[in-house]
This record gives structure tokens, sequence and C-alpha cells, in this order.
């Protein structure tokens, strides 16, 4: 099953194979053939089966006011017969098997007499979802009973949507739920105890899905944090739409690392490593963040990070993002260097 958000640009290819028509369009009727083309580590995202694309919802508002739909089809084609000749704007979107949009486009077309074909992109992802995060740490991961765990969260264009701060006290857990739009987001967190120790962070890929909860929890053990994440005499033609989804779902990367066993001082490499790469992603376009202890490095190269080890237990990520919007993703590592 594939694994797995906010700048709408529609691209729209139209191939029409026109035969010339002088006659009254407003007395022509046409028909409307629409293909619909799904394209499609540790993310914190819906479950995997409510980012497959379970069905399509397809409408269109054309001359004189004319309408159609909604359509909904699971197939990759759908036929819309006597349809109007003129000028028609269709829509799009991409729904999952509860319903909710994944991703959306619209188009303005020229429908004309013969065989018309159309490339329509859903790069679009709307609506608003919510991500629900619980956070849990053994009793002795400190000596002082409060701890301030403090999150920052950036859209696919680096821009800090929100940030949020919350004290605990007594439990050794706590929640914190919040709506964003649908998207793809980094979510950063740090904690620290009240007099500004522990210095423990972590980093995470977010995915969040119209009218769908993602969520995750992150667990404080020592100086280690780990997550987990868990659309009859009328004069008659077609025209052929092709859909393709451009809004995708999150990439898989793990990291791996060298050497093996290491000791405290030796140079080490992290690499980012791809276990599932959707084959319309361009693999020039992937760009890399790396992240220890959920701050970001300026000395990570690509997929590769080289650092000199240090003593203790320290979490490195790495946010990977391609040129479509929607597929970025997170892995993650934990590093124990021993102090002798």
């Amino acid at each position: 099953m594939t694994k797995r958000h906010i700048l709408t640009t529609v691209l729209v290819l139209l191939m029409l194979c026109l035969v010339s028509c002088n006659e009254d369009k407003s007395n022509l009727r046409t028909s409307l053939c629409i293909e619909l083309q799904r394209e499609d580590s540790r993310t914190i995202m819906p479950p995997s089966a409510l980012m497959d694309v379970s069905k399509y919802s397809v409408s269109g508002t054309g001359p004189k006011g004319a309408t159609f739909g909604p359509v909904i089809s699971s197939e990759s084609t759908v036929t819309i017969k006597d349809i109007a000749l003129g000028t028609w704007t269709l829509e799009a979107k991409a729904l999952n098997a509860e319903n909710n949009e994944l991703s959306s486009g619209s188009a303005t077309i020229e429908i004309k007499k013969g065989k018309n074909d159309a490339l329509l992109h859903l790069d679009s992802a709307s609506g608003t979802g919510t991500l629900n995060l619980d956070f849990s740490w053994s009793s002795n991961i400190t000596e002082l009973s409060e701890m301030t765990i403090s999150m920052n969260i950036e859209n696919s264009s680096g821009r800090t949507v929100t940030k949020t701060k919350k004290v605990q006290t007594q439990s050794c857990q706590t929640n914190i739920l919040m709506n964003l739009e649908a998207g793809s987001y980094v979510l950063t967190v740090t904690v620290s105890d009240s007099l500004g120790n522990l210095e423990v962070g972590a980093t995470e890929a977010v995915r969040i899905v119209a009218n769908t909860r993602s969520s995750g929890t992150v667990s404080l053990v020592k100086s280690q944090v780990v997550t987990n994440p868990e659309d009859p005499n009328e004069e008659k033609g077609t025209i052929s739409l092709k859909i393709e989804n451009k809004v995708g779902s999150p990439m898989s990367f793990y990291i791996d690392y060298y050497p093996k066993n290491p000791v405290k001082g030796q140079v080490m490499t992290l690499q980012s490593k791809a276990s599932n790469i959707p084959s319309y992603i361009d693999t020039d376009s992937l760009t890399y963040q790396w992240y220890k202890d959920g701050v970001a490095q300026v000395n990570g190269v690509g997929c590769n990070y080289i650092i000199v080890t240090e003593s203790g237990i320290h979490r490195y990520d790495v946010v990977v993002r391609s040129a479509t919007e929607g597929t970025m993703c997170s892995a993650t590592t934990c590093i124990n260097i021993p102090y002798f």
C-alpha cells in the first residue's frame, strides 16, 4: 500500500483536435470523456489508507448556465454525454474512502465539435484537518516537576503558521490538539524544565488532510525523543480530459549511518535513503534539511550529513522535500555514544 499541503497552480494542457464550426453553438451538443490519473518514514499523517484516492468527483459549468455533475467515479476515465459546445469551467476533486478531499483542480476550456483532449492537474490541497499529538515521559526525566513543551509549525514554504507552549506539571503525559489547513508542514518540538535544562528536541514532517485527524505520539526518555506516527438532432462530439493528481502522498525515507559502532570524537556519516519514491517525482528536485535535537543544521549536504560524535544520546532528523506538494516526509535516528 502506498504511503504518504498549499500553493494552487492550475496547469492545463489542452490537446484540441478541432473541426471548424460555423453553426450556432447554443444548439450544439457533444460528450465529455474525462480520464483521471492518480500519481503517487516517518511522517505524522492520517492512516495510510486515507491517503489513497478512492474516487473522483467531477463537475462543470458551461454556456447559458449549463451544468453537469458532480459525477462520481472510481475509474480513471469518465464520459459525460450530451454536453453543450462552448466554454466550460471544469472542477475535479480526489476523495479518499471517507469522502474527504485529498486534492483538487480546475480549468476553463473551450469544447468544440469533434474530438477534444485536455489535461487537468489536481495541484491544490484545501479544507482543514486536525493535528493530534500525545506526549509522555518517565517520572525520572527531571528532578523538577515543571516541563515546558514548545512547538513551532512551518508550512511547506518555510513560513511559521503557529507557535505554542504548554507547561506541564504533575502528570507525565499531556496532549496538544490543533486545526491546520490541509497541506504539508514541518513540526519542531523542544522540551525544557524550569531551569532551562534538558535541551530535548525533535523534528517531523506532518501531512494534514481535510476533515481528518493526523496523530502522533512523542515519548520522552531521558535525553531521547522518539516519535511514532501512527476525490437527438443536435451535433455530437467528444472531449477527453485527463486529470493528474499533483498533490501526492508523503515519500518514505530512513536514515542509515557509518560506522555502525562509533566512539566519542569519531567522524560519522548519516545518510538519508529512500524506501519509497513515487515514479512521478523528479529525484533531482529533492532537497534535504538536517536537524540535531530539533535544531536545524547548516552543515548537512544533500542526503549526507557528516558529524563528529558526541557523548550521550542525540536525535537526528532529516526532512525531505520534492517539487511536488504534499510529498514531504521525514526520517529520524538516535545515536548513543558512550561517555568513555
